[in-house]
């Protein structure tokens, strides 16, 4: 009776792991992104969708890209960015992964303070910038 039993919980546990759909690559390195400088400066927000190939090692290979025009001026440090992460080895290769990264300006924060970044990991980095000011004149009168 025991090893009927047995028997039908090791059936079910194994239909559950195999039903499961695939679930999204844990990265093993990744680098703190950068808000670019004029992306602040004209407070360019939005987000860059990012799909990744990952291979059989868990390097970063393609990188494809989708953005509005309005934030084509975030792409470069997306993609540069994620090419330096890696990834656990996928259970098979190519792996395909797809990462958001979302770029806001918080007007409360000091204008040449730090940016922050937080990680939704696997799927999402949130970049927050100040929105920085560009001084238009250095000039100081001496006489």
């Amino acid at each position: 009776m025991s090893t009927r039993t047995l028997g039908l919980l090791l059936v079910c546990l194994t239909g559950t792991c195999f039903g499961q759909a695939e679930q999204a690559l844990c990265p093993r390195h990744i680098e703190t992104p950068v808000y670019p400088s004029i992306a602040q400066i004209a407070h360019v927000t939005g987000k860059v969708t990012l799909t990744l190939t990952i291979d059989a090692d868990g390097k970063v290979g393609d990188v494809k890209a989708v953005t509005m025009e309005s934030t084509r001026l975030l792409e470069p440090a997306s993609v540069t960015n994620v090419r330096r992460w890696t990834f656990a080895r996928p259970s098979a290769a190519p792996y395909k992964q797809t990462v958001v990264y979302d770029y806001v300006i918080d007007g409360s924060l000091p204008l040449d303070g730090p940016t922050k970044v937080t990680f939704d990991l696997p799927e999402r980095v949130t970049i927050v910038g100040s929105g920085r000011s560009v001084q238009t004149s250095n000039s100081t009168k001496k006489n």
